[in-house]
């Protein structure tokens, strides 16, 4: 199952939509992203200072499901079926790793390594705590944070194929940077003023589909 999870249609720019979305319903006033290429081991990550999870509520993030589509929402809350984070994630990625703080609280972290349940299929769904070894470093960003959430892709294979090289990634990243652009815009530019995207350290700069304002429509 969790390998067909990964074959539900997501484009990068979809996936980190999807991450992004919960940036937003977290309350973050800013989501960074940042593309590293390393050949097979490059990665992504999306850094933002909302509320955070505890490590119950973790948990919960990180499980399959477990959120019923028919529970009263709040009106900023965009996830439904507690489905988007994961399968975005495993769209792209072999290896989920989120971590978390509340303010004042702890950094809690979380792991799902599907390598790792290929090579001991009976051994259930392992869901592991921590970054994966030698990837400590890359939660580091969080603990300058007095709140919120780290979502990190390693094992990119969707992203990184047989013959990538950093100029694919850097297309990819200006690809990703336009998708986001208009995706979002209403939230950059409207009346969340205070809500940033970056990628790379470089603010995405809006861009409205609908030309709103634009001289030459009639409204």
């Amino acid at each position: 199952m969790m390998e067909a999870l990964r074959g539900l249609g997501y484009s990068t720019a979809a996936a980190l939509a999807d991450v992004v979305d919960n940036s937003v319903s977290a309350g973050a006033s800013e989501a960074r992203l940042l593309f590293e290429w390393d050949g097979a081991e490059s990665r992504i990550s999306i850094l933002d200072d909302g509320r955070g999870m505890s490590d119950a509520e973790l948990e919960a993030a990180m499980t399959l499901g477990t959120i019923n589509p028919l529970d009263e929402r709040a009106p900023t809350d965009l996830g439904r079926f507690g489905m988007g984070l994961k399968t975005a994630s495993f769209s792209q990625c072999r290896r989920l790793t989120v971590a978390s703080k509340r303010a004042e609280g702890e950094i809690v972290c979380l792991r799902w390594d599907l390598d790792a349940i290929a090579a001991d299929p009976e051994g259930g769904w392992l869901m592991f705590e921590g970054p994966s070894p030698g990837s400590e470093r890359f939660i580091e960003p969080l603990a300058g944070l007095r709140s919120g959430t780290l979502v990190l892709w390693e094992r990119m294979d969707r992203v990184v194929t047989p013959g990538s090289d950093i100029d694919h990634f850097a297309d990819l990243t200006d690809d990703v940077e336009s998708r986001l652009a208009m995706t979002f815009h209403r939230l950059i530019e409207g009346p969340r003023e205070d809500f940033r995207l970056l990628i790379n350290g470089k603010p995405v700069a809006p861009w409205d589909p609908f030309m709103t304002g634009h001289p030459a429509k009639p409204w």
